[in-house]
C-alpha cells in the first residue's frame, strides 16, 4: 500500500484515540531561542526584556550562504547552518563567536533548517537524506532517513519530533532514537525528491515547493499547522492536522485546510499567545488572520507588498511583518474583529524579518546609505527609533533575527555572515 493510501485509510480508520492537548509534564524545548521562529508557535518573540540600545560585539563570515537565524540553547551556545563546503553545522561561543565545533555530517540543503533544541540541548537537523539529531558535544545520536527535507521541525505537546518535507510527507518519530511512531503520511501520491536539482522555489513558497515553511505546534489543541500547495491547485492553502496519543497509539490525522492563499506565501504560519488564532501572509499582499479551530479567515489587511518571511506576534496581540523589496516596516494590532494598523513608516524600507521582544521592543534591518543596512531597535507601540547601528559589510538583506537569554541580538545575512549585538549597559 502506498504511504498516500495508508494515510486515506488511517485518516478514515482511527477512532480510538484522542488528541494531545496538554503539553509533557516536563519541558520539551530548551528554554533559549530553540526552534527557527523561537518556539513552537513561530511567535519570533521573546520574553527576555529587550534591549533600548545595543552595540556591535562581534562578526563572522561564513562559507556558503545562511538561509535562518541561529538557534539558541539559553547556555551560552548559538547553532547555525550554513550552505558552505566542509562544515555545515556550527557551534559557536554566544560571547565571542568562536566556533566550539562544527560538523560535515549532513548536506548542503541542511541550510534549508535551523537546528532544534530540546531541554537536554539535543540538536534535531535534516538535510536532502535524512533527519538527524546530535549531542550537544557534536556526537552523533541517530540517523533517520526521509523524502524531502523539511524547513525546519518542531515538538509535539507529548515530545516527539514532528514535521513536514517540502514534498509533503509528515514524519513523526521519536526524539530519543529517531525511530518512526506513527506511519509517514503523504499528502501528494508517490513523492520523490532528487536532491541535485535544488529547491529555489521554497524561498517564496510558490507551487513547485509544495510544503515551503515551517509548521507551527498548537500545544492546547494538539494541532499541527503547516502551508501547503497542492500540486495542480490553483492556490496555497493552510492546514490543520491533529496529534494523536492514546495507551501507546500514536498519530497524525487530517483536521481542516483552507487553500486561498493566491501566489503561495514565503511566511510560516504563526499562532496568537492565547493559540486561538493563525497569522500568516501571502504573495498577493496581505495579512490574514484565521481561526485556529476552523480554519476560517477572520480578517486580512493588504500591506502593499509580499513578505518574505514570517510574521512576528507579541503577546498584546501586535504582528509585524517580515519585509520584501521596498516595503516599509509596520505593525499592525489584532482587535479581534477586525485589525488595525499600528504604525507604518515609509521612510524604513524593511530588509529582514523584525522579531519583538519584552517591553514593547522590536529588532529589524532596514535599509541603509550605498547598499548597507542598519539594525534598528523600534517601540513596538509607536515604531519610535530608539536606537540605529549599522551592520558590517553589504548584506542586501538578513534572514532572521535571533534575541537571545541574555538580550544579545544575533542578525545573520544572506551572504553569510552573523553579526552579534550585545544590550548597551
Amino acid at each position: 500500500m502506498s504511504l498516500f493510501a495508508w494515510a486515506l485509510a488511517h485518516a478514515l480508520a482511527i477512532v480510538a484515540v484522542t488528541p494531545v492537548g496538554t503539553p509533557s509534564a516536563k519541558p520539551v524545548y530548551a528554554r533559549g531561542w530553540s526552534a527557527t521562529h523561537a518556539d513552537a508557535s513561530n511567535s519570533d518573540y521573546s520574553p527576555v526584556a529587550g534591549a533600548s540600545r545595543i552595540t556591535h560585539a562581534w562578526s563572522r563570515s561564513f562559507g556558503g550562504l545562511i538561509n535562518l537565524g541561529p538557534t539558541s540553547d539559553g547556555e551560552g551556545r548559538l547553532y547555525l547552518t550554513t550552505s558552505g563546503p566542509g562544515c555545515r553545522l556550527h557551534a559557536l561561543d554566544r560571547t565571542t563567536g568562536r566556533t566550539i565545533w562544527c560538523t560535515d555530517a549532513v548536506d548542503r540543503l541542511a541550510v534549508a533548517s535551523s537546528p532544534l533544541l530540546d531541554a537536554e540541548r539535543n540538536l534535531y537537523l535534516a538535510d536532502g537524506a535524512a533527519m538527524h539529531s546530535f549531542r550537544a558535544d557534536g556526537g552523533v545520536r541517530w540517523r533517520s532517513p526521509i523524502t524531502g527535507f523539511p524547513l525546519s521541525a518542531q515538538f509535539t505537546p507529548d515530545g516527539d519530533l514532528i514535521f513536514v518535507t517540502h514534498v509533503g510527507v509528515v514524519y513523526r518519530l521519536d526524539r530519543g532514537t529517531g525511530k518512526s511512531v506513527a506511519d509517514p503520511i503523504a499528502l501528494i501520491p508517490n513523492p520523490a525528491f532528487d536532491s541535485s536539482s535544488g529547491a529555489l522555489a521554497c524561498m517564496r513558497g510558490t507551487h513547485a515547493c509544495p510544503g515551503a515553511n515551517t509548521p507551527a505546534v498548537d500545544a492546547r489543541g494538539g494541532r499541527l499547522i503547516f502551508t501547503f500547495w497542492t500540486p495542480g491547485a490553483a492556490a496555497a492553502g493552510i492546514r490543520s492536522m491533529k496529534i494523536l496519543a492514546d495507551a501507546g497509539a500514536k498519530a497524525v490525522v487530517a483536521d481542516w485546510r483552507n487553500d486561498t492563499l493566491p501566489g503561495g506565501s514565503a511566511a510560516s504560519p504563526s499562532l496568537s499567545a492565547d493559540g486561538t488564532r493563525i497569522y500568516l501572509t501571502d504573495n498577493a499582499h496581505r495579512l490574514r488572520a484565521l481561526d485556529i479551530r476552523t480554519g476560517e479567515q477572520l480578517w486580512s489587511i493588504d500591506i502593499g507588498y509580499p513578505a518574505g518571511g514570517s510574521p512576528s506576534v507579541s503577546p498584546e496581540g501586535i504582528i509585524m511583518p517580515a519585509g520584501g523589496g521596498e516595503a516599509p516596516l509596520m505593525a499592525v494590532r489584532d482587535l479581534g474583529d477586525r485589525p488595525q494598523l499600528l504604525w507604518r513608516r515609509q521612510g524604513l524600507r524593511n530588509r529582514g524579518i523584525a522579531t519583538q521582544a519584552a517591553q514593547h521592543r522590536a529588532y529589524a534591518t532596514v535599509a541603509g546609505n550605498g547598499g548597507a543596512l542598519d539594525l534598528v531597535v523600534v517601540d513596538t507601540r509607536t515604531g519610535e527609533i530608539l536606537d540605529r547601528d549599522a551592520l558590517p559589510g553589504k548584506p542586501m538583506f538578513t534572514v532572521g533575527t535571533t534575541v537571545d537569554t541574555d538580550g544579545t541580538v544575533y542578525v545573520p545575512s544572506i551572504r553569510g555572515t552573523l553579526h552579534a549585538f550585545r544590550p548597551e549597559r
